[in-house]
C-alpha cells in the first residue's frame, strides 16, 4: 500500500532560471518506508511531494519485499528524481534481527534505484542530523523542527518516517548545493 502525505505546502515560485535539483529522500523500513521529494528552487528548500509505502504487515517477507519494490518503483517513475538519498542501516546491539530485516527492504529499494538509472547516496542518521541541525546527536523532534523551518512549513503532525525522509532529501541537497541560510 502506498499513501501520499497531506502537508501544507508553500506556494512554488514559477519561472525559475535554472532547473532545480530533485532529490528523493528515503527512510527504509519493512513496515513503513517514508519518502519525500525536495528541491532547492528559488533559493530555498521546497517540498514537492511525500508519502509512505506500507506493505501488508501480515504478508510473508518475500511478498512484503515485492510490494515495497513495486510501490517504490512507481514513486521513482512518477517523481523522476535526479538523486536518491537512502538512510544507511543502523544496527542496535540489542536488536540485530531488526537491522537484518530492514536490510532486505533497503536492498530492494537500491535495486529499484539502479533499475531506474538514478544516482544513489547513502547517509547515516548522524550525518543527516549534523547537516541539518549542526548536532549529530540531535533528537527526532529537533530534526523535525529544522525540516519544517528549512521548508517553511507550519508545524504539524507528520509520521517520523516521512520527516526523516525529508531530512535525508535536504541533506542530499546540502551535499550538492549549500542550504539556504546556513
Amino acid at each position: 500500500m502506498m499513501s501520499r502525505l497531506s502537508l501544507s505546502l508553500p506556494s512554488t515560485r514559477e519561472g525559475a532560471a535554472s532547473t532545480p535539483l530533485r532529490v528523493l529522500g528515503v527512510d527504509p523500513g519493512l513496515v513503513r518506508t517514508g519518502w519525500a521529494l525536495a528541491t532547492n528552487a528559488g533559493g530555498r528548500v521546497q517540498l514537492v511531494d511525500a508519502g509512505l509505502i506500507a506493505p501488508a504487515p501480515t504478508a510473508p517477507l518475500e511478498a512484503r519485499l515485492a510490494q515495497g519494490f513495486a510501490a517504490f518503483a512507481r514513486v521513482l517513475g512518477a517523481q523522476r528524481p535526479d538523486l536518491v538519498v537512502l538512510e544507511d542501516i543502523y544496527t542496535a546491539p540489542g536488536h540485530p534481527k531488526s537491522a537484518l530485516l530492514m536490510a532486505h527492504m533497503r536492498g530492494v529499494l537500491c535495486l529499484a534505484v539502479h533499475q531506474h538509472g538514478v544516482p544513489l547516496r547513502s547517509l547515516t542518521a548522524s550525518t543527516v542530523k549534523q547537516r541539518l541541525t549542526g548536532n549529530g546527536r540531535a533528537s527526532k523532534e529537533q530534526v523535525q523542527r529544522m525540516v519544517f523551518q528549512l521548508c517553511q512549513l507550519p508545524p504539524q503532525r507528520v509520521r517520523a518516517d516521512v520527516t526523516d525522509a525529508l531530512a535525508l532529501a535536504i541533506a542530499g541537497l546540502s551535499q550538492e548545493r549549500p542550504l539556504p541560510g546556513r
